[in-house]
């Protein structure tokens, strides 16, 4: 009798443990994430706008080409 109950309660700390495994691996993967996808908008977001003003027709092929290349020089220093 004592021993059906032991291993229940081995069972159940096992699973709570393995639980608790599975959401440490889902956070860390949730942070890592979140870390690139806001270093990925801070680098580009001038880029994606500089895009969408080109496409809009807001922007002649010359200024394009050279606010792009501003971009460029100021995101290699």
């Amino acid at each position: 009798m004592m021993y059906g109950s032991k291993m229940t309660m081995m069972c159940f700390i096992m699973v709570i443990g393995l639980l608790l495994l599975i959401i440490a691996i889902g956070i860390t993967i949730y942070v890592v994430i979140r870390l690139l996808m806001r270093k990925y908008r801070v680098d580009d977001g001038p880029l994606m706008i500089l895009k969408e003003r080109y496409a809009n027709g807001e922007l002649s092929d010359e200024e394009f080409n050279h606010r792009r290349k501003l971009l460029d020089n100021k995101s290699q220093t």
